[in-house]
């Protein structure tokens, strides 16, 4: 579901009338951003000064010349509305700037209140600026300003310092209304751009999790296969009963791994899910040993050492070096399950460090360009940490160091991208 926008939002219970669903496309359609309502407000304003110049003049009714002012701000809204169609910006423009100029040629009578016509070219000033920019709003602000001093030099015109200070106040409120929008605009963009950044980083924390656990499953499943055939190939059709049930255990140990591998993998798609679902608490660190008795126990040797205490480091801590241990002994059951594999685990107040060695079967494991490999460099970053993965001598070494911190008792590493995105990234 994408971010809530609060500057779109409407009750879900409300559907837009026909009214509003026009003047939105008539908005989208010249590439703006504002809501509906300042468009309508910006008429409305429009044909009130116009109205009350009218009356001031007792043009309203019966029907005057100067009436036509009246026509010529209502016309672009009623043609947007009654036939769905679209003027162009300078037409509307064109057309209020003469309503303005036919009430000003016609100025109200002596000793009447202050006239309001002037209030018109204001509002036109702060439409333009808000709708096609600021060097379109100068000019026509600059037109109103000729206008209205043309006026009080020509046919008269009463508070004309007050009126010269109205066109440049819409101008002000123009200009507002501008930097809002593309300030909302540049809003939605980097929310947008959030939004996409999240669901890759989503994509990737997923894709990396299904692989560690298909891959490390079925690299027992495949020991555990390995190993029974072995066994028949011994029998040879003697009958020996030991053989036949150390070939049972293994297949029923290749069965338990393959069913925990399916039960792992709802877990992780499980967490994708709207509703509440039953799930079991992620590995962590002090779920290595059982990991590396899992490995031993489908066929693959293993020497494991531990120093520190691995239930110290937090949950998003532990289960980092749990997947980088976890595909590391994966790769060595793929690549050389002939080999021992050599594991020391070190956990202290400063610093937790994972060591893995395997001699090679007399070629390099992988060049570093593996998904394996890529996964586990990209836990690394995640947890903060540094991972040397590389043939060193006759050997493969994997050796993550994690800076760690003590908070309430556990420890934890910075977790970059966690911060980053404001939650774990796992």
């Amino acid at each position: 579901m994408r971010p809530h926008d609060p500057f779109a939002a409407e009750p879900a219970d409300t559907r837009p009338s026909w009214l509003r669903t026009r003047i939105e496309e008539h908005i989208e359609a010249h590439g703006l951003a504002y809501p509906w309502w300042i468009p309508v407000v910006a008429i409305l304003g429009q044909v009130g000064a116009v109205g009350i110049a009218l009356s001031l003049r007792d043009a309203l009714w019966p029907v005057q010349p100067e009436t036509l002012a009246l026509l010529l701000v209502v016309l672009p809204g009623v043609w947007m509305i009654g036939f769905n169609r679209h003027l162009s910006h300078t037409f509307e423009t064109v057309a209020g700037l003469g309503a303005a100029a036919l009430l000003l040629w016609n100025p109200v009578p002596a000793g009447t209140a202050l006239d309001v016509a002037p209030a018109l070219l204001a509002l036109i000033t702060a439409e333009v600026v808000a709708r096609d920019g600021v060097r379109n709003g100068l000019i026509i602000g600059g037109a109103s300003l000729a206008m209205i001093l043309a006026v009080a030099t020509g046919p008269g015109l009463d508070g004309t310092p007050v009126h010269l200070v109205d066109v440049p106040l819409g101008f002000v409120v123009g200009y507002m209304l501008l930097w809002q929008m593309r300030a909302l605009s540049a809003e939605r963009a980097a929310r947008e751009g959030e939004y996409a950044r999240a669901t890759l980083a989503e994509r990737e924390r997923i894709a990396r999790e299904i692989h560690d656990l298909v891959a490390h499953s079925l690299s027992v499943t495949l020991l555990q296969i390995t190993g029974a055939r072995h066994a028949l190939g011994d029998l040879d059709g003697t009958g020996d009963t030991e053989t036949v049930t150390e070939i049972d255990d293994a297949l029923a140990d290749a069965e338990r791994v393959g069913r925990q591998a399916m039960a792992d993998i709802r877990q992780t798609v499980s967490t994708l899910a709207d509703g509440p679902a039953e799930t079991q608490a992620l590995p962590n660190g002090s779920n290595i040993a059982d990991l590396v008795a899992q490995m031993e126990r489908a066929g693959l040797a293993v020497e494991y050492a531990e120093s520190g205490d691995p239930k110290r480091l937090t949950q998003a801590t532990g289960l980092g070096l749990y997947r980088i241990a976890q595909e590391s002994l994966a790769n060595i059951a793929k690549h050389a399950p002939a080999s021992t594999a050599h594991v020391q685990l070190s956990v202290t107040s400063r610093e937790a460090r994972l060591v893995v060695r395997n001699a090679l079967p007399g070629k390099v494991l992988s060049d570093g360009t593996g998904s394996g490999l890529a996964g586990m460099r990209a836990r690394a970053e995640q947890l903060g940490a540094t991972l040397d993965a590389a043939q060193v001598a006759t050997d493969w070494l994997v050796d993550l160091r994690v800076p760690l911190r003590e908070r309430n008792g556990l420890l934890s590493c910075p977790l970059r991208t966690a911060h980053r995105h404001g939650r774990l990234a796992w």
